[in-house]
């Protein structure tokens, strides 16, 4: 299908494919449905959306979901998941394509599961992947600039999140058969009210609302302590529920809030809850530890924006017991205008930096580069070098390190692939590379 859509691209005027695009999406994903039967209609589907935490935070929803009992689906970038059978999304895609969507949560349905937790990407939305799911519960993040390659304004790229907390209208006040039984389904919005955003994504009608922060929300964390692990209480009507996790990183406090409010909607013991919190150990590829040598300990994330480059390397900061040492790059053709301020960031925050090439595609590698170290120009930062090499950029930062250093690796995460030049995908598994460059 995608193949459909390129050579249209080619053959039909500009103006006019950008009018005809939509029709196109719409009517693949209504097809699709069709053929699939909307099996979005036979599940409780759980939607998260926003900039950073999404995957970690469908992670913790799916463990919660599981510890109460019930047989869940799962779509993430990272992973896709059917009553307890899991296989990697190679995918390279957040949202699953128009076909590709319906046709996972139909073998949900055959399957017995109760629930969908599905992860939604802005572009997912508008390009209509989601449509025919009549998400019952909308989970929001938080809202940084991303996409703006696709949405050209903040303002577009959070109307367009803000659909799927508009489709709760949908689903208001409905009985629907869920696992053979026809049941009503409350409609739940549940949103960072710490996030600038928030009053906006809030005010779109549900039966159930859990506004969630650190500051602000119903649902709030208190005496939050990053001795050793990352351990808080969870404060709701007068009541506190002590957890402690192994994901490192204080972010995740809103990520657990999140799933947390999730597992309270659905009317899960908070005991449970908890259960399913402190099941999840790590997320492949969100702050991952993927080896440690001479004393250096090595992380990957999948760090994208300026914001989550600030809390990535804050969180390094804790770690380190000397340098943080940070190697990345920036994908290609999207969102050129934020490549600079990766590198004000990595200035500001790292010790030293290595840039690197990440995914390049239709870009030349040496602009993409160029662009970010505009942002140590900026700063007048002189620390780091440029090693276009990614492998050689690996062995490079093994050879500076030193015991009580940090490496850090933000950029490609989990991907099974990455984009070289046009669509020329080579596979890649940054932890087990990482591991055989530094040994």
């Amino acid at each position: 299908m995608d193949k459909i859509l390129t050579i249209g691209r080619k053959l039909i005027p500009k103006k006019l494919f950008k009018l005809v695009q939509p029709a196109y999406h719409f009517l693949l994903s209504l097809t699709g449905n069709v053929i699939y039967r909307f099996p979005g209609r036979k599940l409780i589907c759980v939607g998260v959306t926003g900039t950073n935490g999404k995957s970690t935070t469908i992670e913790l929803i799916n463990s919660v979901l599981k510890s109460a009992g019930y047989k869940t689906g799962m779509i993430s970038t990272v992973a896709f998941e059917i009553d307890g059978k899991r296989t990697d999304n190679k995918t390279s895609r957040t949202t699953l394509g128009r076909w590709q969507t319906p046709k996972m949560l139909r073998a949900m349905v055959k399957s017995g599961c109760q629930y969908a937790v599905i992860e939604v990407a802005s572009e997912g939305i508008v390009q209509y992947r989601t449509w025919g799911i009549p998400f019952d519960v909308a989970v929001f993040t938080n809202l940084s600039p991303e996409h703006l390659n696709t949405h050209k304004t903040m303002t577009n790229y959070r109307n367009a999140k803000g659909k799927l907390f508009a489709s709760l209208a949908l689903s208001k006040h409905k009985k629907r058969l869920v696992s053979g039984h026809r049941k009503l389904i409350p409609s739940v919005s549940i949103v960072n009210a710490d996030d600038r955003e928030a009053k906006y994504f809030a005010a779109f009608p549900a039966d159930k609302a859990f506004p969630f922060g650190k500051k602000k929300g119903e649902v709030l964390a208190k005496s939050i302590n990053q001795n050793g692990k990352l351990t808080f209480d969870v404060s709701y009507q007068n009541k506190n529920y002590y957890i402690q996790t192994d994901l490192v990183g204080s972010f995740n406090v809103y990520n657990i809030l999140a799933a947390w409010c999730v597992g309270f909607s659905q009317g899960i013991d908070p005991h449970k809850i908890k259960w399913g919190i402190e099941a999840v150990k790590s997320v492949k590829g969100r702050m991952e530890k993927v080896a440690e040598q001479n004393g250096v300990k090595y992380y990957i994330d999948y760090a994208m924006t300026p914001d989550s480059y600030e809390m990535l390397f804050a969180e390094m900061r804790q770690i380190a017991k000397g340098k943080v040492i940070a190697v990345f790059g920036a994908a290609g053709d999207r969102d050129r205008a934020k490549r600079p301020l990766i590198g004000e960031v990595a200035a500001r925050m790292a010790d030293y930096t290595i840039l690197t090439d990440d995914e390049p595609y239709s870009e030349d590698p040496k602009q993409i580069i160029a662009e970010i170290e505009a942002g140590f120009k900026k700063t007048g930062s002189q620390q780091y070098t440029v090693i276009h090499d990614r492998k050689a950029a690996f062995r490079e930062a093994a050879k500076m390190a030193r015991a009580g250093d940090v490496v850090v690796v933000p950029g490609i995460g989990h991907q099974a692939y990455r984009n070289v030049g046009g669509n020329k995908k080579i596979v890649w598994d940054e932890a087990e590379i990482i591991r055989k460059s530094i040994s």
